[in-house]
């Protein structure tokens, strides 16, 4: 560690890290990089807790991973910086996958700039992933910079505080502004096992009952912000081509209203009791058809909240019926899964965009002042 840090400083510290020493031999050992991965935690206390989500990150997509994170004290030097190995454990010791961590330490004032620093340590020719797991920023250089260089960024938004304006920013200026960057929404992996058991629910015969949907039913647990199932609501609008025609929302509502090919298509929104306390999951779907052959659809959570069971059922009788195990996702978990996919989200990109027609115009006004 230095006062003074440089990039060959913290790049000769890691080749340091994996020189064998005395008798204990490099054999088999293998510096792998398969991503880069920048991380900023907006305090301390925070930087603990991403520094133990980076650690297990790195056994599903090993790389270098750069946390930075501001100086507890205003006392403390401008920047510092500490380096660290992982090694995936299997069960030949001969053959051991290695990769880096780095720890950013800087005052405000340093991380506002330190974007080119943190560009110059990162592995060449290699994508490099920004997550920002706290709450969307008006304006942050850090943010605006490693936005407009990155290859994806990574946001939460479980962690806005102020969802509808910030999903509605999103909405509003990302692919203006970061044109070759993709975003990505930590959120949005966590519905995807909705999305693929609904689609499920719909493959063959039984997609002609797609353009008879009058009415879908989502339920989420009391007390919290139905941010998923508005997601998933927006996935359903995006995806069969309905248009929300009602005035913009300025809060969650438990009331959509959409115009599909055949009419009006009701949404609902249904806080229900939760069990524990991650009451901001999705804990059941339900989608109702009209027409000769009515049916019900629907994704269920069972007692056992690890359990989903999806069926189906035409002129009241089960037409199809499956348990699926869903066990709780940690963001270590969410990302590993996002890390697989390098390329754009189309139909996350479409979703963002259902959800700009439906959540009232976001006011710039604060991230404006803040650039002038």
């Amino acid at each position: 560690m230095t006062s003074d840090p440089s990039a060959q400083d913290i790049e000769r510290d890691l080749t340091g890290l994996w020189k064998p020493q005395g008798e204990i031999q490099a054999s088999g050992l293998r510096r792998i990089y398969t991503t880069n991965l920048v991380a900023y935690a907006s305090d301390h206390e925070d930087g603990y807790r991403v520094e133990g989500i980076l650690g297990d990150v790195v056994q599903y997509h090993p790389g270098r991973y750069i946390l930075v994170r501001p100086a507890a004290d205003t006392t403390e030097a401008p920047l510092r910086y500490y380096v660290s190995g992982r090694c995936l454990s299997w069960s030949d010791p001969e053959k051991r996958v290695c990769c880096d961590m780095v720890k950013l330490v800087a005052q405000k004032e340093v991380i506002e700039n330190l974007y080119g620093f943190v560009f110059s340590i990162l592995v060449p020719d290699l994508p490099v992933e920004f997550w920002w797991p706290g709450d969307m920023p008006y304006y942050n250089s850090f943010f605006e910079h490693m936005a407009k260089q990155a290859t994806r960024v990574w946001v939460d938004s479980a962690k806005f505080k102020d969802p509808i304006q910030s999903v509605g920013r999103l909405a509003a200026f990302w692919h203006n502004r970061y044109p070759r960057t993709t975003l990505a929404d930590m959120n949005w992996i966590r519905i995807q096992r909705w999305q693929a058991l609904l689609a499920e629910l719909f493959d063959g015969d039984w997609a002609k009952y797609l353009k008879q949907i009058k009415q879908v039913t989502i339920e989420y647990g009391e007390g919290s912000t139905p941010l998923r199932s508005f997601y998933l609501a927006a996935w359903l609008a995006a995806q069969l081509g309905w248009r929300h025609h009602q005035p913009r929302l300025a809060a969650f509502t438990d009331r959509l209203v959409f115009q599909g090919p055949q009419g009006e298509i009701e949404v609902l929104l249904k806080p229900v009791p939760a069990p524990d306390d991650r009451a901001d999951r999705i804990f059941a779907v339900g989608i109702m058809t009209e027409g000769e052959s009515p049916a019900l659809f629907t994704v269920v959570r069972d007692e056992d909240p690890h359990t989903v069971i999806a069926r189906s059922e035409i002129n009241h009788k089960l037409a199809f019926s499956r348990v699926v195990t869903f066990e709780h996702l940690h963001s270590d978990d969410v990302l590993a899964i996002g890390f697989k996919h390098y390329e754009a989200d189309p139909v996350w990109k479409r979703t963002l965009q259902m959800m700009g027609t439906i959540l009232i115009h976001p006011d710039m006004t604060l991230e404006q002042k803040k650039q002038d």
